[in-house]
């Protein structure tokens, strides 16, 4: 004979899961709050800087030589052509950029570097006094991992042949094809990261230089800088005095704190306690799907003969819906409910599956 259970009714308030974890976390920051600024007002120093000093600088130096090559025509002649001309678009075949960076410091430390070398085509649209990114499309050229150098000096000599031809190509079709007005730019971008470090300080480093082209318009405006150097440092205090200084108000009112925020803590995990709510979101949405799709669904057993992770997601079922019109196929349906409530949707077109999947 079984035993009855006796009905437990729990006198603690019920708030919703979200509430209660907002107060158990609020009360967690009131006590760690109160906890660091008791260990400040405990370790607070009066601190008297007399000066600071370079402790280590370093510099990044880029000569940057450029020359424009023009395909063959009967118009102008390569050797007619200078650095300073104005150029025409659709004659440029391509772009020879010499980069020559060098890296300098005040000290002999390990230096780890890396770079990479970019043709990045960045197209705007503006309108409204205002400016939106439309086309970002990123080419690496080269990238060479990290190098170890131990001397504190390091050099990079690269030279880059850019397809400026095949960019502006590019941008002419897109701005053609989407029929919007566009300013275009071909980048060619150096960028070096540097590591080293410092008596124990890591001393990290990002040069990044851009030379910009303009892509898709009758002229071709280039700019970039010739010579380019970019230095920083780091300091130290040379002479620092500093001695306690505890305030004992500050010391009380950090201990009031804490013991709020442990009180509040107490009072939510023994008085409170989770109101279960049910989820019914899923099967609402999953009955309106049913409903619009009702007579093209075709209900499977598994998803054995599916290859979800090959699949391409589409974010809404009137995606499906689409494609299944048309394609004239059907939408197949499995529906789990067990360990969570998921439903799949798929839909073959020519070889090639599409899925949406409800959670």
């Amino acid at each position: 004979m079984q035993k009855r259970r006796k009905l437990q009714i729990s006198n603690k308030i019920k708030i919703s899961n979200t509430a209660r974890k907002v107060l158990i976390v609020f009360s967690i920051v009131i006590f760690a709050f109160g906890s660091g600024s008791l260990i400040k007002a405990l370790t607070a120093r009066k601190e008297v800087i007399s000066e600071a000093k370079e402790e280590y600088k370093y510099t990044n130096k880029l000569k940057t030589n450029t020359k424009i090559n023009l395909r063959d025509n009967e118009y102008v002649k390569e050797d007619e052509i200078t650095d300073k001309q104005t150029y025409i678009s659709d004659l440029i075949s391509n772009v020879d950029i010499d980069f020559k960076y060098n890296y300098t410091s005040t000290k002999q430390t390990p230096i780890v570097y890396n770079y990479k070398l970019e043709a990045v085509v960045s197209a705007t649209y503006i309108t409204n006094n205002k400016s939106y990114d439309i086309l970002n499309k990123v080419e690496t050229l080269k990238q060479i991992d990290d190098v170890k150098t131990s001397s504190g000096n390091f050099s990079i000599d690269e030279h880059v042949e850019a397809n400026y031809a095949k960019y502006h190509q590019m941008i002419k079709n897109f701005k053609q094809d989407i029929g919007v007005s566009a300013n275009a730019f071909l980048y060619i971008r150096l960028t070096v990261n540097t590591k080293t470090t410092v008596n124990s300080k890591e001393v990290k480093n990002e040069y990044v230089s851009n030379y910009a082209i303009s892509l898709g318009d009758k002229i071709a405006l280039i700019d970039y800088k010739e010579n380019d150097e970019k230095s920083d440092s780091i300091k130290y205090d040379a002479k620092t005095e500093s001695s306690l200084d505890i305030r004992i108000k500050d010391v009380f009112i950090s201990i009031l704190i804490m013991v709020a925020g442990l009180s509040l803590l107490r009072l939510v995990l023994k008085k409170t306690e989770e109101l279960k709510t049910i989820r019914n979101e899923f099967k609402l949405e999953l009955n309106r799907i049913m409903r619009s799709c009702e007579s093209k669904l075709v209900e499977i057993e598994d998803l054995k003969h599916i290859d979800i992770s090959k699949a391409t997601r589409v974010k809404d079922i009137s995606q499906l819906l689409k494609l299944s019109d048309e394609a004239l196929v059907p939408i197949y349906c499995y529906i789990r409910e067990e360990p969570a409530e998921e439903a799949y949707f798929i839909v073959n077109k020519y070889e090639k599956s599409y899925i949406y999947i409800l959670k």
